[in-house]
């Protein structure tokens, strides 16, 4: 895929911007300049979401859509933890999850229907030593219902394009549409389903007739992506976990829906300590079972207080420093050096029109909630972050 000369050429300009590296192809006849533009491109987006790929100066990059969909090492690895023998990847790309689930000791087929990119996959992994992988460049669902072979776990990340380029969130307008994979689920085989982090979670459930496990993946309080695992034990109220993949307990909390539904939560005016929950908690609609020592601000106003400190909170905790009203006055006596982080909630005006309005600085210490209150009145509260 590449030779000697272009890795080095890659390596030697992987720093430089690649716009002005195309400018000067005619100062490079001997090398197909755009090919190494895009190879750098590739590498320059992707060295934090696939470090240990890009340390490879052998691996070759495939266009950038496949690029777009891949999971990143982190997610990837993850999702290898919760699956175990004969597995099958029917929508292989650029074939990092498979990279993965070879690397925990699987045996795994890789499926992609594009055969240029099942070509460069291959190639990738046999430079990363990948492991136990067949590769296929086929049509996924012809192929599953060919085979004879029993599978402990099929896997898919369903394309989230249609057919001219447009972006789809709903299960059934991705391809392949998961909901048809639900007949090949028995006793010994289950299924594993990766969605974009914008999927409706309750409705996903219901189309995929019950679920035994969700997984809320998130990476420095951001939702990366969502895990859906279809088995025989599949429920409308599955268990659904939120991971943090940044801390060392990666269990950042867990609960069933039903537990959601059939819970109450107080509300109450702000306290010495205001909480804001991590995003996976807000994205599993864990409202109201969030903490049990907390009270909520309001019912559409997602932050939390408390007169004591809740050390086990599952997202940012602060400290009230003050409270006031979205006044020139009082901002000049809380926060003279006019430099805060903004965060609203409910409010009617976003955080860049405070900041403009009030001529703020963005940083430093001290975080300026603006939020609704129980009595539906406009609230302030600068606090400082405690964990």
């Amino acid at each position: 895929m590449l030779l000697e000369t272009e890795i080095q050429f890659i390596q030697e300009n992987l720093h430089r911007d690649p716009v002005a590296i195309a400018l000067e192809a005619s100062k490079y006849p001997d090398l197909d300049v755009p090919k190494l533009v895009g190879q750098i491109k590739a590498r320059q987006k992707l060295k934090d979401k696939m470090p240990q790929w890009i340390a490879n100066t052998q691996v070759f990059f495939p266009p950038s859509l496949a690029l777009e969909q891949s999971s990143s090492e982190e997610t990837a690895h993850y999702k290898a933890s919760l699956i175990k023998g004969k597995i099958v990847d029917l929508t292989g790309g650029m074939g990092l999850d498979s990279y993965a689930f070879a690397q925990a000791g699987c045996e795994v087929d890789y499926l992609e229907r594009q055969a240029d990119l099942a070509k460069i996959t291959a190639y990738n992994h046999q430079q990363l030593n990948a492991g136990s992988i067949r590769h296929h460049a086929t049509d996924s669902l012809t192929w599953l219902k060919e085979q004879k072979n029993v599978f402990d776990f099929i896997y898919v990340d369903p394309a989230r394009r249609d057919k001219v380029g447009n972006k789809v969130v709903l299960l059934q307008d991705c391809e392949p549409n998961a909901i048809e994979l639900i007949p090949h689920i028995s006793e010994k085989t289950s299924l594993l389903i990766k969605t974009s982090p914008l999927l409706d979670i309750d409705r996903a459930i219901k189309e995929l007739e019950g679920i035994e496990k969700v997984y809320v993946i998130c990476i420095k309080n951001e939702v990366k992506e969502l895990l859906f695992l279809k088995t025989n034990n599949s429920s409308e109220d599955p268990e659904i976990s939120i991971i943090e993949l940044n801390q060392e307990n990666s269990l950042l909390f867990k609960a069933k829906k039903s537990s959601e539904t059939q819970s109450d939560i107080k509300f109450s005016d702000c306290k010495n300590y205001l909480y804001e929950p991590h995003a996976g908690i807000l994205k599993g609609g864990f409202f109201k079972t969030v903490s049990a020592s907390v009270t909520k601000i309001a019912p559409n106003t997602h932050l939390y207080t408390s007169k004591e400190a809740d050390t086990k909170f599952p997202g940012r905790a602060f400290q009230v420093i003050a409270e006031g009203s979205l006044e020139k006055k009082w901002l000049q006596e809380v926060l003279p050096g006019k430099k805060a982080n903004i965060s609203t909630r409910n409010f009617p005006i976003n955080a860049d029109e405070i900041r403009k309005k009030f001529q703020l600085k963005d940083g430093g210490e001290f975080t300026l909630f603006a939020f609704r209150d129980f009595s539906n009145k406009n609230r302030v509260v600068l606090a400082k972050k405690i964990s």
